[in-house]
């Protein structure tokens, strides 16, 4: 199962850039080893490493769209590292422009790249915080949160947007798995959102654990996690 998460402005675009990829994976890469790339451009990388649940951090030097990719023979994940120009001045580091994502692999994957500048992709296992809610996380742009204690029962997630076109905040647990909306078929709390968001989502957690959330946006943002009281 391929998973894409992408901007509405970009729909064409990413269909393009899927030649792209497709054109960059010509033949079997070279396996290398680690947890750590670098590179300028266009490039595949086979990679070997543990498997489990992994943060993907990637450093790229230009505020420019850069199109992730990360395959294994069961499923693979696509994320574009964007920022509108309203939000990319205030995105820069000092090492650039720097973006995290949360995902779960086997123990060969493949990375694919696609950018127009310097870059570097990071694999480390998610930073872990000892804390239950309520908890505030904010960024701009991409971002993992460290997981975080959630007990069972009813947990809301207020989430505000600004100076973005589209936003998707997904629940992760510590295995990896996604946590679904009763129906099985949209990730909470929020599956995908076009321009900017200012609600609160109530979602029941069914198993008390370790818990992370994936936020993909262009702009900023910020997620306010506090158990419901019965």
């Amino acid at each position: 199962m391929k998973k894409i998460l992408i901007f509405p402005a970009l729909l064409l675009a990413m269909a393009l850039v899927g030649l792209v990829i497709t054109a960059g994976c010509v033949g079997t890469p070279t396996t290398t080893p680690g947890t750590s790339f670098s590179g300028t451009g266009n490039a595949c990388i086979a990679t070997e490493l543990p498997a489990g649940v992994y943060t993907l951090t990637i450093t790229q030097a230009s505020a420019d769209m850069t199109v992730v990719s990360v395959d294994t023979k069961e499923m693979g994940i696509t994320v574009q590292g964007r920022y509108t120009d309203a939000a990319a001045s205030s995105a820069k580091t000092a090492d650039g422009w720097v973006w995290t994502y949360a995902l779960v692999t086997d123990g060969k994957p493949t990375l694919t790249i696609n950018a127009t500048g310097a870059w570097k992709a990071d694999f480390a296992f998610p930073q872990q915080i000892d804390g239950v809610p309520p908890q505030t996380f904010t960024g701009i742009g991409n971002a993992a949160t460290p997981f975080f204690m959630i007990n069972k029962g009813n947990v809301s997630f207020a989430i505000n947007t600004a100076n973005n076109t589209a936003v998707e905040v997904h629940l992760m647990d510590y295995d990896g798995n996604p946590v679904m909306d009763e129906t099985n078929s949209f990730e909470e709390p929020l599956a995908y959102h076009r321009g900017t968001y200012n609600d609160t989502i109530i979602v029941p957690i069914t198993t008390s654990g370790n818990y992370l959330l994936n936020v993909i946006c262009d702009g900023e943002w910020s997620v306010i996690v506090s158990e419901e009281l019965a």
